[in-house]
């Protein structure tokens, strides 16, 4: 079996689409002996074409001419990217999106090829900038819904992707969520008591992660506790404005900002907190809210999105209110003061973790998917 994968970005670049992308292909690599061939943008060096094998990975990394926001660009992607297909003849071509352009491009010169389309969010964030909005407004109506209609099956990151933005699809969608390497985040016993952990980009497109009323949070946490300490893993342009923030509220030595984390000291960054909050305003999955289980750690996340099909409220975690530092700043006292709670939670979400989001089933159920749509 030989399948192309097109992403805007791959490994080693980070991200949840990358992720996603690199884990699947080579989980069907290693585990099945399928044959992967990724064709992206090269994000490193916008000029070149670059050619190379990552874990047994051919990779095609294509220069773009531009981004428009986070949408790196090439007009002659087309006649590139129809090239590569007819030189590595693959039996299914499966392109990650809804960062648009790349993916929508393959849907046109894939020919007879069946043509997956793995959708990783909802609807794309506005801008509240005029042009932007309008772009956005005419790809999603136009653009994307010819690539939709092109796409034999469509695998969804989420089921509030699926029942929700893609719900006029469902005859041909699947939910595939990512999943968790419970090889690296393993549970660990710490003594850390009042810790609190945010993962996410302090980007300025993406203050909709709600660090903010994390923040705020804090401020009226430590009323209470007066030791209470922070730690905000990730970086981003917005990062100045969240110091300046933590300044006016007089929080300064309650939050520590560690920067951009990856790999094992990410791991232990989740081991050695008390709580993980995600307090974001939007979100189609929340990826660090199952690596944070997988260290069989509480979760806190607002309820909106897809956090309330991975949070069960009460047992693995709890649920707040978006945009509410209050209930915000219970919800953490709730689990901080409470050791048992919170290690009850730990305990359910590892277990649900186990059942439901190992890279492993993720892996397995796109092979079937696949197999069983195009092998017939």
């Amino acid at each position: 079996m030989k399948e192309m994968v097109v992403a805007p970005y791959f490994y080693p670049k980070i991200g949840g689409l990358e992720n996603y992308a690199y884990n699947i292909s080579k989980g069907l690599k290693d585990k099945y002996g399928w044959e992967i061939v990724v064709i992206t943008s090269n994000h490193e060096e916008k000029k070149d074409r670059k050619e190379e094998i990552i874990d047994g990975i051919k990779i095609y990394r294509l220069p773009f001419w531009f981004k428009i926001s986070n949408t790196p660009i090439n007009p002659i992607w087309y006649f590139q990217i129809k090239n590569i297909i007819k030189k590595e003849k693959p039996d299914v071509i499966n392109a990650h999106t809804p960062v648009p352009f790349i993916s929508d491009v393959t849907a046109r010169v894939c020919g007879d090829i069946p043509f997956i389309l793995t959708y990783h969010t909802g609807a794309m964030m506005l801008k509240g900038k005029l042009l932007e909005d309008l772009l956005i407004r005419f790809y999603e109506s136009f653009i994307l819904k010819a690539t939709l209609k092109k796409a034999k099956k469509i695998i969804c990151s989420s089921d509030f992707v699926r029942l929700g933005f893609l719900k006029d699809y469902a005859n041909k969608t699947i939910t595939i969520t990512p999943g968790v390497d419970l090889n690296r985040f393993k549970h660990k016993i710490s003594n850390f008591k009042n810790k609190i952990l945010f993962v996410g980009n302090l980007k300025k497109v993406e203050k909709y992660k709600g660090l903010e009323y994390l923040l705020s949070a804090v401020n009226i946490i430590k009323k209470n506790i007066k030791d209470v300490k922070l730690t905000v893993v990730g970086e981003g342009d917005y990062m100045i404005y969240y110091k300046r923030l933590c300044k006016n509220l007089g929080i300064k030595r309650n939050v520590e900002f560690k920067g951009s984390i990856i790999g094992r000291k990410l791991v232990e960054y989740y081991q050695k907190s008390n709580v993980l909050v995600l307090p974001s305003l939007s979100e189609s999955f929340g990826m660090v809210l199952l690596e944070a289980m997988a260290c069989k750690k509480p979760v806190i996340g607002s309820n909106v999105g897809g956090i309330p099909y991975v949070i069960d409220n009460d047992q693995n975690g709890l649920l707040v209110p978006p945009k509410d530092p209050q209930a915000l700043a219970d919800a953490i006292i709730k689990i901080l003061t409470n050791p048992q709670l919170a290690k009850k939670m730990g305990e359910e979400g590892y277990e649900k973790v186990m059942k439901n989001f190992t890279w492993e089933k993720q892996i397995n159920t796109t092979k079937e998917l696949i197999e069983n749509e195009f092998l017939k």
